[in-house]
């Protein structure tokens, strides 16, 4: 059964390189999970990027992060490309 992908996008107004934040629900059948929180971002003169959330820890005096979420690789990359699609549209449109 396929996995319907919905995002809910809105550009904000934070330290860069952060630009947006998406909601995504993922849908099959009768069922949906939702994904709050994911982020874009993008940096002068390089192409977006987004991530599933996670959570920030310092390990050895360095910050890293930790995945909240696991996706199969298929899946997350097709909720990964649906938010960088609705970021470029809502930023194409302003």
């Amino acid at each position: 059964m396929e996995t319907d992908i919905k995002v809910e996008l809105s550009l904000v107004v934070a330290r860069p390189p952060l630009k947006a934040l998406a909601d995504v629900t993922l849908s099959w059948g009768p069922n949906e999970i939702k994904i709050l929180r994911c982020a874009v971002f993008e940096k002068p003169d390089a192409p977006p990027w987004a991530t599933l959330p996670r959570l920030p820890i310092e390990k050895h005096g360095k910050r890293t992060y930790v995945s909240l979420i696991d996706l199969p690789r298929d899946l997350k990359q097709r909720v990964l490309d649906a938010i960088l699609s609705e970021y470029t549209r809502q930023r194409n449109d302003d």
